[in-house]
């Protein structure tokens, strides 16, 4: 007599007497968050003659019972579960339902498969690439070949914990390739096989991946313990591959190089590369061609007050988005929908370096490198006064850095006073190596200094830019300068309710620009630039 078995796609919570004949194509433990050493449950894929999937989980209190005895890609009749639906932000499976073992759940070995199995269902690369918006939350399957790799790197998560990530590239049979990103584990997994010359392709199969989107580049990602890298597997999917792939690309040389990173690399490994060629202030000043320039610099000012040092944004991109319902919102980049937006830095400062003085937005990334707390954490710290802004953001003040700078047309034409960071440097070393070009100038540096005043007088002429007997102004003598003064007369920060201000007295304030601290373009022209602090 034939048995007769349900369907997954029938599955719903109103009875407890299923009976399934299926394939475990997936299988993998979860363990304590607390402790990696206890396990919390086991998760597994199951596949029906319909191919139909279902994500099955087994309770920490039956994980003794059935852990060892069930494996992948072998065949058994299910039966007695409980239907839920967990509702969960990432979903291995279309299958609105989960089935949870129980007491009474049994489960019995076939030895005979009656139906072929079909463990995977694969995303082609070509459909990743070109959807306007990718679905993040269902995990998805990828087979292809790596042929490129980058260098692994140590990371420190959010929680402060320590893992690896490598990048791989990995190309489908029409040579359309996609970025796959590794954490943890996964990165010693591979790794050896990376070292060898190989001349045979190194197939993967990439199991319940993440697809991800940053910065308009596509990847999947691993994704904690739901995924699995399947390397050189002894599957008819890899043979399949690995046949059609040799029939177009013969294994006679190396299959796989090294490539660049795909994520922006930081500002200090730019730098260390040298790669970058640092400016004057005054250089990018006067600069008539739109281009990211790097700059020495000394932060000296904070120009923002109580409301407007940080946005809300996306919580998957950092796009600001509008909170019309409470905090509810959806993002038009990303398409995103969550109950609370992320708050992010947007920060405006000025730096100077012996040359002129600049506005800077600095936006998240850069600020919580240089403050080391996110803005979420710093939103309700006391302001004394409450108009300023948080105390923490006075930590950068002060700080001699590297910054990278976009210089756009807007600002080459001079209806945007203010320059983007997209990167900063505070590496000490690096800073050091890389001071500001020194300008030359006649009687660029008399320093009137009074005791009685909070003031510093630079006069300068700006006119013979390549005198060699004029003398020098770096970051340094004005460091110095400031340092001094400040010994002479405390001055309150911002974060007090005071800002320091720097301005410029020109006899044609029109010469300068509105708010914009740069030297004058004509000769003979001479500025006076004060900076000053003052008390409410």
């Amino acid at each position: 007599m034939a048995e007769i078995c349900d369907m997954l796609m029938d599955v719903n919570p109103r009875k407890l007497q299923w009976t399934f004949k299926v394939y475990v194509v997936h299988l993998w433990e979860v363990p304590n968050k607390f402790n990696k050493n206890e396990i919390n449950g086991m998760e597994m894929l199951l596949q029906d003659m319909k191919a139909s999937l279902i994500q099955a989980s087994i309770p920490k209190p039956l994980v003794k019972k059935w852990r060892g005895s069930i494996l992948e890609f072998n065949m058994y009749v299910m039966s007695n579960f409980i239907v839920v639906d967990k509702k969960e932000k990432i979903r291995t499976t279309r299958n609105r339902w989960t089935i949870n073992f129980s007491q009474r759940t049994t489960v019995i070995p076939v030895s005979h498969p009656s139906f072929p199995l079909k463990a995977f269902s694969f995303k082609p690369i070509p459909e990743l690439l070109a959807a306007e918006k990718l679905d993040d939350s269902l995990l998805i399957d990828v087979i292809g070949e790596v042929v490129g790799k980058e260098d692994p790197r140590e990371l420190i998560t959010s929680k402060g914990k320590e893992t690896k990530r490598l990048a791989v590239l990995i190309e489908d049979l029409e040579n359309n390739s996609i970025g796959c990103v590794l954490f943890g584990d996964m990165v010693d997994q591979i790794l050896p096989y990376l070292k060898e010359e190989r001349v045979e392709p190194l197939i993967v199969i990439a199991q319940c991946f993440k697809p991800s989107r940053w910065n308009e580049k596509t990847s999947v990602q691993s994704h904690f313990d739901y995924s699995k890298l399947r390397i050189n597997a002894d599957l008819e999917e890899v043979r399949v591959f690995r046949d059609r792939r040799l029939s177009g690309k013969p294994a006679n040389s190396a299959r796989i190089s090294q490539v660049s990173s795909h994520g922006p690399r930081s500002g200090a490994e730019e730098l260390r590369r040298g790669e970058a060629i640092v400016k004057t202030i005054e250089e990018v000043l006067n600069s008539t061609q739109a281009r990211p320039v790097w700059i020495a610099g000394t932060i000296v000012s904070i120009n923002s007050d109580k409301d407007d040092w940080f946005y809300k944004s996306c919580r998957k991109c950092p796009k600001k988005v509008e909170t019309p319902i409470g905090n509810r919102y959806e993002c038009g980049k990303c398409g995103h929908t969550h109950g609370a937006a992320s708050v992010r830095y947007k920060v405006e400062v000025m730096a100077c370096d012996g040359t002129g003085s600049i506005a800077l937005l600095m936006w998240d990334r850069e600020t919580v490198q240089l403050c080391r707390r996110q803005a979420d954490q710093i939103k309700d710290e006391v302001v004394l006064g409450g108009d300023g802004y948080p105390p923490t953001l006075e930590t950068m003040m002060d700080r001699k850095l590297l910054f990278k700078v976009n210089v756009k047309s807007s600002n080459i034409r001079q209806y945007d006073h203010i320059y983007t960071v997209m990167k900063i440097c505070d590496d000490e070393k690096i800073v050091k190596m890389n001071p500001p070009k020194e300008i030359q100038n006649s009687d660029f540096a008399a320093v009137n200094e009074n005791v009685c005043s909070d003031s510093i007088d630079v006069s300068a002429v700006v006119a013979n830019m390549h005198n060699n007997t004029d003398s020098i102004l770096t970051l340094d003598d004005l460091e110095e300068c400031v340092t001094s003064l400040k010994e002479e007369t405390p001055i309150k920060r911002a974060a007090m309710g005071v800002k320091h201000t720097l301005t410029i007295n020109v006899d044609n304030e029109n010469e300068v620009g509105f708010s914009t601290n740069k030297f004058s373009r004509k000769g003979g022209k001479r500025q006076k630039i004060q900076i000053s602090g003052s008390e409410n």
